[in-house]
């Protein structure tokens, strides 16, 4: 086969969590540009709407759902659609997460704690159980791809923000990864994460305005400058197509250079 051949993602079917906005818009795009058909759900309906016209622009299949990833009976109807439609799910995209918290370890609520660690750690959890629970039962295996941070390696130096609870859930992200490839391989799951620098999104935006914060960012990060939106595309596709048939379980920072130092 043809290496380019191995990248196309025609007649596959995705799921892109949070995929209305920010990289997860760009992860269903980078999906439907190698073919594959692609379901994405979110809580912000008129954003993922506009995804969702965009995906078919491109040709391709598109559905979007409302939902909460931290609410499984949402999750349940959501994955129950999914399949009614398309009648597979070959690909899920763990890609919803809220920003970190900007407040003091001692001062984090017990709540807050809760709803960071849920949404970006747990909600992997509860899709890509109920995801694999198909793909075990269609007998022909399948990729989830979960998007974890730099994070999982480092506590990131924003003071005067803090992070640590974010830190800690995108830590789980990849020894879940790790846990979800051990016990699926077998099955034909291929499972592996993305941790991504520094890139301009909301999510980043809160830090980026304060200019030490900034500064000491693009100076810890080789290439001296924030990854762009689209700059994981080419990373999503790999990780979703038979061009990685022999990667599971492995995180791969896409981040300037800046958990090299």
């Amino acid at each position: 086969m043809n290496v380019l051949d191995q990248f196309k993602l025609d007649g596959q079917v995705a799921i892109v969590t949070g995929g209305a906005q920010n990289l997860g818009r760009q992860h269903a795009l980078a999906l439907a540009e190698a073919g594959a058909n692609v379901a994405i759900c979110d809580v912000a309906e008129d954003l993922g709407m506009a995804t969702k016209s965009e995906i078919e622009h491109l040709g391709r299949r598109a559905w979007f759902g409302k939902l909460d990833v931290t609410r499984t009976e949402q999750i349940d109807s959501f994955v129950s659609d999914v399949l009614a439609r398309f009648g597979k799910i070959d690909i899920l995209v763990n890609n919803a997460a809220i920003p970190s918290e900007g407040v003091a370890l001692h001062e984090v609520s017990d709540d807050l704690w809760r709803r960071i660690i849920d949404t970006n750690l747990s909600s992997l959890f509860y899709f890509g159980k109920r995801v694999a629970q198909h793909m075990i039962q269609r007998g022909q295996g399948g990729r989830i791809i979960n998007i974890a941070s730099i994070n999982w390696m480092v506590i990131g130096n924003l003071f005067p923000r803090h992070n640590v609870t974010y830190c800690v859930a995108k830590a789980g992200v990849a020894h879940l990864t790790r846990g979800m490839a051990s016990e699926w391989a077998q099955y034909g799951i291929r499972v592996n994460a993305i941790a991504p620098g520094f890139i301009h999104t909301q999510q980043t935006a809160a830090s980026a305005k304060i200019p030490e914060i900034l500064e000491r960012n693009l100076a810890n990060t080789p290439m001296k400058r924030y990854g762009r939106l689209d700059e994981l595309k080419g990373s999503i596709v790999f990780l979703a197509s038979d061009a990685s048939s022999f990667a599971t379980g492995s995180i791969f920072n896409i981040d300037g250079g800046y958990t090299v130092w």
